[in-house]
């Protein structure tokens, strides 16, 4: 029955529906990665080590197909547009990031970290003039906006390093948005951004090695090795990969507007597992970012029938 649904295809629902079945399989590990950081800072691992682990996999993983790439352009990129995107999506972004999430709760980061994203990729559209600004869309990122506000705002009632790792997110954010527009605009290769990008992020070791090795004390060896194969596999090489593939399958906007379920399933997840339980403004917060994004999902889809 799907063999014969998959053949009535063109080759362009073909190409839209593997980049749907990719940025799902991105959202669900992204969403289980907020309470993955989350758990594992609470029992130990510090941001600093998490980093290491997940780039130490992903770069020597990735450095059979780095060493193909023409060194003195890396297959066309060019060294400035890897290292700015290193520094939006690599070892850069992601001590911000972990140190983010070791600060704030987990629905805190599923909620500022991705919520940020849908509004960054279309403000650049616009400025870019790929698309027009319409009302509903204003609506749409007003909801947002109020949303992630609400979020952060509650958060001034409870400790400075919460407000704190809270703006650490939205940085994220911001930054991965920006990552994501520019791998539309420069019609990026997924194997080859993700391979650039994870190989250059091992800059990150050496510096980590003389001056924040601990040694993983007091860690399990089973703990850090299961972090380093979903750091280091699953979310640097998968997501990287999925979600470029995606973006040059759906566009940078659909894309970034399927963010929504993040939040949503990193709070069923933190509820149960770490007891994070947001407070009501919080709720409403939450609310009030997903009901945006799918506005907003509703308004792209609309516009490209």
């Amino acid at each position: 029955m799907s063999t014969k649904l998959f053949s009535k295809l063109t080759p362009e629902q073909h190409k839209r529906l593997l980049g749907v079945i990719a940025i799902l399989l991105v959202v669900t590990i992204y969403a289980a990665n907020f309470v993955a950081i989350r758990y594992s800072v609470l029992r130990g691992l510090t941001f600093l080590n998490l980093t290491a682990l997940r780039f130490s996999v992903a770069g020597l993983f990735m450095l059979p197909y780095f060493c193909r790439l023409d060194f003195r352009d890396l297959g066309g990129l060019g060294w400035k547009r890897a290292l700015l995107l290193t520094c939006l999506a690599g070892s850069p972004y992601i001590v911000i990031f972990f140190l983010g999430i070791s600060l704030a709760p987990a629905s805190h980061g599923a909620v500022l970290n991705p919520g940020i994203i849908p509004s960054v990729v279309f403000l650049g559209t616009v400025f870019l003039g790929l698309q027009s600004f319409t009302l509903k869309q204003a609506v749409s990122l007003i909801a947002i906006t109020l949303g992630v506000a609400l979020v952060t705002a509650s958060s001034f009632s409870l400790q400075g390093s919460v407000v704190f790792g809270d703006l650490l997110l939205l940085i994220t954010g911001i930054s991965w948005g920006l990552f994501t527009l520019l791998t539309k605009l420069w019609e990026l290769k997924p194997l080859q951004i993700t391979a650039v990008v994870s190989v250059i992020s091992l800059l990150y070791l050496p510096p980590y090695l003389l001056f924040a090795y601990d040694g993983f004390e007091g860690i399990s060896a089973t703990h850090v090795l299961v972090q380093a194969f979903f750091q280091g596999i699953v979310l640097s090489v998968g997501t990287l990969y999925l979600a470029t593939y995606a973006v040059q399958s759906l566009g940078a906007q659909t894309t970034s507007l399927f963010s929504p379920l993040v939040p949503i399933l990193t709070t069923l997840i933190a509820v149960p597992l770490l007891r994070e339980i947001p407070t009501p403004l919080q709720w409403i917060g939450i609310v009030l970012v997903v009901v945006g994004m799918l506005s907003a999902t509703k308004i792209n889809s609309e516009k490209s029938e």
